[in-house]
């Protein structure tokens, strides 16, 4: 008697099982794979820096550079003395997510919408604060300057729009409104490059500033 061949028919119900699930998850996995090796090619970038020009005093010039690179972070620091006979300048590798965290803090606090302003309030320094970003083939960068971001962020004076209407009487004749210039948002990022920093970096930047102040 023969007897019935019960493995043959177990590896043939595995085997069209596997095809058969291949064929229904294959197309989702292919795409999901691709995404995920176009995100691994697709270059990563990010850039921001801080310039203060110093009017007084003796250093005249300091900046800090935080950029991201694939994964990669740094932190740059430089200064310059008035006398321009001494230079400051060092870099130091970031590690963990700092820049990236960093990053996120200045976007949310204002950094791609801020803009220009001209001097106001005390006017002994000017800060130059620029960001640039790079995703995949997508990229961007903006620049711009002010002076006293204390005064920026609390006074900075206001803005009238008058409004003639012929069609109202002599009294009513002048529509006067004005709205504050003032905007938080310049202190915000210039507190954001200050506090940056691991307490190495910060100790650097110190003893970088301390020698230029008694040069």
């Amino acid at each position: 008697m023969r007897r019935f061949p019960t493995t043959l028919v177990i590896v043939l119900v595995v085997l069209a099982g596997a095809i058969a699930g291949w064929r229904i998850f294959w197309p989702s996995e292919s795409q999901r794979y691709q995404a995920v090796q176009h995100v691994r090619a697709s270059r990563s970038e990010l850039h921001f820096s801080e310039t203060i020009l110093h009017q007084k005093g003796p250093i005249a010039r300091e900046e800090w550079r935080l950029d991201n690179v694939e994964g990669v972070s740094t932190a740059k620091y430089s200064a310059q003395n008035r006398a321009g006979t001494r230079i400051a300048r060092f870099t130091e590798p970031i590690q963990g997510y700092d820049v990236t965290f960093a990053f996120e803090k200045v976007v949310q606090d204002g950094i791609w919408e801020l803009h220009t302003r001209p001097p106001r309030g005390n006017t002994d320094d000017v800060y130059i604060v620029s960001v640039a970003q790079v995703a995949g083939e997508r990229s961007g960068s903006h620049t711009f300057h002010f002076s006293d971001p204390h005064y920026l962020a609390t006074t900075a004076g206001r803005e009238y729009d008058i409004h003639l209407d012929k069609n109202k009487p002599v009294p009513d004749l002048l529509t006067l409104n004005s709205t504050s210039t003032a905007d938080p948002r310049y202190q915000k990022v210039v507190d954001d490059f200050a506090s940056f920093g691991p307490p190495r970096f910060k100790k650097t930047v110190a003893a970088a500033r301390e020698k230029l102040l008694k040069s």
